[in-house]
């Protein structure tokens, strides 16, 4: 809520009317009549009304729910309409500006199809005068000449946006800690100054350390070969297996001599013959 002076009734006599009017409109925002001394007629619009304190004898301009619209130059004047015609007594001049801080974000947008180039991105969101400066530095050094695509643009409610791009490029990354982005404005009390930097450890994050690479190919390299190994085993076994069931037993023939021999008493000779297929006697 603003609350401004607009006129002092020092005389609040029969006949008088108070206006006020904005940016040297004819249009009325709000209007008093003064009758037996007192306000006898009260007409306003909006969130705009005029209020009559009867100790000060002054009248106050009340905006409600104020916001970046309502800056601008407001006129009150009292005029005098017993007797006619209706005469301007005096005037008065209020100049209202509505100030309004930006709100400052500072973000890395990755493109998506060129990877040798990367974009910050700075925005003040909703200020108010439009004016405004962007600074950009890189490791504490001011750029003057990268950035582009920079744009103003009003918001409805009457504040403005500014969004201001860098384009760096990935050596840029490498060589550098720190980009800022510093935004001063009428509203700020001092500069708002924003810092982004990438770490160490994410600037080639798309390339996999060597010893990774050796480790991976190296636990491959013994996979393959333990695989090779059992295959070599499980071969042998079962080409022993096979060699042991195809071969024949030995078979056994018991000689017997002549009857001759065996009614006498001769020397009984058992001859164990071993006989292979395939063998001549």
């Amino acid at each position: 809520m603003v609350k401004m002076e607009c006129m002092h009734m020092s005389d609040a006599t029969e006949g008088l009317i108070l206006t006020l009017r904005r940016n040297g409109t004819p249009t009325e925002l709000c209007s008093l009549r003064f009758r037996n001394f007192r306000i006898w007629d009260r007409v306003c619009k909006g969130s705009v009304t005029l209020e009559y304190d009867h100790h000060t004898k002054w009248v106050y301009a009340v905006i409600q729910r104020v916001s970046v619209n309502d800056s601008g130059i407001y006129n009150c004047t009292l005029e005098s309409m017993i007797p006619p015609p209706v005469k301007t007594l005096t005037y008065t001049y209020i100049c209202l500006t509505v100030s309004a801080p930006p709100v400052v974000e500072l973000s890395l947008v990755s493109p998506f199809f060129n990877n040798c180039e990367n974009t910050l991105t700075c925005c003040a969101w909703d200020f108010y005068p439009q004016d405004i400066q962007f600074s950009w530095y890189k490791d504490g050094e001011l750029i003057t000449s990268t950035s582009k695509n920079d744009s103003l643009f009003p918001n409805s409610n009457g504040s403005y946006s500014y969004i201001s791009n860098l384009i760096i490029s990935r050596s840029d990354w490498s060589r550098s800690v720190q980009f800022s982005c510093q935004v001063n404005h009428s509203a700020l009390e001092s500069p708002v100054v924003k810092h982004i930097s990438l770490p160490r450890a994410e600037k080639d994050s798309s390339k996999l350390p060597i010893w990774i690479l050796a480790a991976v190919l190296a636990g491959l390299l013994m996979i393959l070969v333990m695989i090779i190994l059992a295959m070599t085993l499980i071969f042998r076994s079962k080409t022993t297996s096979q060699s042991s069931a195809d071969r024949v037993m030995p078979e056994t023939a018991v000689m017997q001599l002549p009857q001759e021999c065996q009614r006498e008493n001769c020397h009984t000779t058992y001859a164990l013959l071993n006989y292979y297929p395939g063998s001549t006697l």
